[in-house]
């Protein structure tokens, strides 16, 4: 398997796609979801209802829970925002928007790094290979 592959969010229940990132089969989203503290819990879900409110497009989001981010490197990037946490994606025309990593608003200058070397692998991997393979969610038992 390649090094990065998406899963659909389950958050995403309307008409436009949105992804999660799997690196090596780790699940972006889910190791984020699995790094907060409880006392971070509501904001993360009000993220995942922005990410609702997107792929369904009924409405704009709130002022300040999404952002389009701006420099070098971050040409279709941005963020769902909360107090504390943000949840980094890129847009990709091809495949809609893809969830890359998630942190906290004190550690934004290295995952803007980060943001960049993913986005920069990612669009090297689909260059050399194609779209980026969509896996199916393994179901619970």
């Amino acid at each position: 398997m390649l090094k990065f592959a998406l899963v659909e969010s389950p958050f995403a229940k309307g008409k436009i796609k949105v992804y999660h990132l799997v690196i090596d089969n780790v699940d972006q989203f889910e190791a984020f979801e699995d790094s907060i503290e409880d006392k971070y819990i509501s904001q993360f879900i009000s993220i995942t209802s922005s990410i609702t409110q997107l792929s369904e497009y009924f409405k704009p989001l709130p002022h300040g829970k999404r952002r389009k981010l701006k420099g070098k490197g971050l040409e279709n990037t941005g963020e769902f925002r909360s107090r504390d946490l943000r949840l980094y994606y890129l847009v990709l025309k091809e495949s809609g928007y893809i969830i890359c990593l998630g942190g906290g608003k004190k550690s934004q200058p290295k995952d803007l790094k980060r943001l960049k070397s993913l986005k920069k692998e990612i669009l090297n991997q689909v260059s050399q290979h194609g779209q980026i393979e969509i896996i199916e969610k393994k179901k619970a038992d």
